[in-house]
Formats: structure tokens, sequence, C-alpha cells
């Protein structure tokens, strides 16, 4: 696994340009809405930024700064929704969220990480094998007696946690749209651990890769060729991630709005029912800008050049996540009414609840929220509809918090609607 070193490139080349914390200029529609971090959005101080992040790795690193309790609660505070590091290669070629995520493992390496609520989440999953804690027995208690689902398919539907034991509607949904196609598909049941990115997220990469290891070999005894999920945290586990330490070998990856935009187009789904109302759409982080496909690179930096490679190296800038497919099937419901965000795409706000921070600062979680909704609200839309369980669930704490007349659909409800 790669170690902080490896991204000294990116500690040494940040000239504080401050394009980590701001939309770029074109994209800027105005002062409202015209950041992208976060943390620096909230806190301020160039340490709670992109930038004072790969500062603070670099320090650590070179044994220059010493540990101490607020120090690692600024590490963990960042979401690592990725947005500064999209922006940041607009500037410069720089590994700036792998090199936070390198940092917080490095701090677990150390003894010093994660927070006291990131180790309790692992220890859930070392328990249960989810991250809530619940009984590893219950996982397939989603399943109502309605749903046909296949002993042996080379498909598969990989449920995640929160749609196992939290918005078990989404898993319910999920299959009644494969079923209405006729796709024969399998759920791995008792088999199906966490897909161990929220503890990768959190620099615990030992405990995460134990449920990586057991998730593939699962997939490998059942004869899985396919994967389909409604999870985008689990999307990019296995998308990206897996592939990222060459294990995904050659598992197809679909998130749900990937596999129901190649059903509507071999004709197989038709929705018919109209849904009368306006929504806005929020591209949630590990779908869309953190669902790029990895990068393969081996080679050298060039001596002396602090930007050249040889060979040329690839880099992940957000444009090709998962973007189309949800917008798509949005459009293919009768009587919805789509209007953009001005933050969309590889430049979305984040809803706040990643990179473990819901779990040890859920105040500042729903501060995120909070401000997602804000701009939702500017577009005139009746609803924002997401594609994440826990968009879903951050914005339905920020909605009851602020009166916000809102409501919040997942993307598979309302085409499961339009379907029904």
């Amino acid at each position: 696994m790669t170690q902080l070193a490896e991204y000294r490139h990116t500690m040494e080349s940040c000239n504080h340009c401050g394009q980590c914390k701001w939309l770029q200029g074109p994209k800027t529609k105005g002062w409202r809405f015209a950041e992208i971090c976060p943390i620096h959005s909230q806190f301020h101080f160039d340490a709670y930024s992109g930038q004072g992040l790969i500062n603070i790795a670099r320090e650590l690193l070179e044994g220059r700064l010493q540990y101490e309790p607020g120090l690692i609660d600024l590490i963990y505070s960042c979401t690592t929704c990725g947005a500064c590091d999209v922006n940041c290669k607009s500037i410069r070629d720089m590994e700036v969220l792998e090199t936070i995520l390198a940092m917080r493992a490095k701090c677990v390496e150390d003894g010093q990480g994660p927070l006291p609520a990131h180790r309790e989440m692992a220890q859930k999953v070392e328990s249960n094998h989810n991250i809530y804690g619940r009984d590893h027995i219950k996982r397939l208690d989603w399943l109502t007696a309605d749903l046909r689902v296949s002993a042996e398919s080379p498909v598969a539907y990989f449920v995640g946690c929160s749609a196992s034991y939290v918005h078990t509607d989404i898993a319910r949904n999920t299959a009644r749209i494969l079923n209405a196609c006729g796709v024969d598909f399998t759920v791995l049941g008792g088999a199906e651990y966490c897909c161990g990115h929220p503890l990768w997220q959190t620099g615990q990469r030992e405990a995460a890769a134990r449920q990586v290891e057991h998730n593939l070999e699962a997939m490998r005894q059942r004869g899985i060729k396919t994967v389909v999920t409604a999870s985008p945290h689990a999307y990019q586990a296995f998308k990206v991630l897996y592939d990222k330490f060459k294990l995904r070998g050659d598992l197809n990856v679909y998130h749900i709005s990937e596999y129901i935009q190649q059903l509507l187009s071999e004709g197989r789904l038709k929705p018919k029912a109209r849904v009368d109302l306006a929504v806005t759409y929020h591209d949630p982080c590990h779908l869309g800008r953190l669902g790029e496909p990895w990068q393969h690179w081996e080679g050298k930096k060039v001596p002396g050049d602090r930007f050249v490679f040889d060979p040329p190296k690839v880099y992940r800038r957000g444009t090709h996540g998962t973007y189309a497919a949800p917008r798509e099937v949005i459009n293919s419901i009768p009587g919805l009414k789509l209007t953009e965000m001005t933050r969309i795409k590889e430049y979305a706000w984040c809803c706040g609840a990643g990179g473990g921070v819901n779990e040890s600062n859920p105040e500042f979680s729903q501060w995120t929220a909070r401000e997602r909704i804000a701009e939702a609200e500017t577009t005139g839309a009746e609803a924002i509809v997401t594609a994440c369980p826990w968009c879903e669930n951050n914005f339905n704490a920020a909605i009851e918090a602020t009166g916000s007349r809102l409501k919040v659909f997942d993307l598979v409800e309302l085409f499961e609607q339009a379907i029904a």
C-alpha cells in the first residue's frame, strides 16, 4: 500500500495559491456558492484546507511537527470529499486527496489515530461486519417475499450496510427495479461484509483490507462476474479502491443508475407513470468525482523537474465520474423537471457525511448538509434527489433542523414509482 513518503512530490509542490478552497473562476456564479472546501468554509483557517493538510503532512513526515490531540482532530475534520483535489488539478498536477488519506494511515500506524468514534466503528465492523453494529444475521431482513432473488447468478446486488439496516427501502426498490426488467441476480446474504470504505477513509487500512479480502473471496466462490450496488461508497470501493491495488480482476462494477441507464438504452425498462415534481440533483462525492476509474501508472519523476514524469503520468481529475447516468434516469421519468445547482458534477459541494466526520463531528457534518440544502433551495425545486443513503440521511436531518420545504428522494425511489 502507498505510504505518505510517496506523495512527497505533492507536499513539495504546493505554492499556496488557494485553488483548493474555491471553484474555478469560470464556474463561479456569485459569492454565495463559490467555496468548494467545507472545512475551510466553516473554520476559515488555512490549516483547514487541502493546502493546510498537505503542509501538515509534510511536517509530520519530516519530523518537524509533533502529534497532539488538537492536531488529530484537525486531520480528521476533513470529509475527504476530493473537491480540493479536483480544483487543485485545474492549476497543477498534485495528489492532494491521496496525501490526506496517506497521512491518516500514518496517524493510525503511529498509534495516534483514528478518533474514538472511528475506532468504535471498526470494532462494530469486526464483530458484526457492518458499521452500525447491528446483528449480522439480520442483514437480509430487508428481503421481502415479493422479491425474486436467484440462488445462483453471475450478477450480484451488493446491498451495503446502510441499505441493509437503515435505508431498507433502497434495497427493496433496487431489487424491484431489477425484477421489473427480468434481471437474474443474487445477493451474498450472510457472506456480504462491509465494503471497507469507511475504514479506509479513516486510515484503518488493515481493518479495511480484511473486509476487502472477504468480499472478493465470497464473490470468487459464487462465480460472481458483475456487481450492482446502490451505495456510492461500495461502488467506489469495488470500482476504484479495489482496482487501485489490482484486486478487482475482471469484476464488472455498476452503480444502479448506470445499470438502469443500460436497461433503458436496451428497451428493457420504460417509465410510464408520471411523477410531477420539480427536482434538483445532488452528485454524491463517491459516485461523482471519486467514482472516476483508477489510473494505473508506474514510472519515476524526472530529476530536476518538479512536474515531469517518465512516462507521463495520467491524473484522475474527476471529469470521468458517474454524472450522465443518474441524470438520464431522472430525465426518463415522465413529469420530473430537473434544474441544476451551481456546484455540480466534479465541482459538487459535499453532503458532509464522508471521511468519518458524520461519526466524529456530527455538528460540522450537519452544517455542511445545511449549506447544500440552502443551495438546492435557490433552484426553486420541490425536492433534492440523490443516489446515496448517507446523503439522504444528512439532508433529511438538515431539512428538519432548518424547516426547509424541500423533500429528499433517493433516485431508485422515484424510478420505482415511475415503473410500478
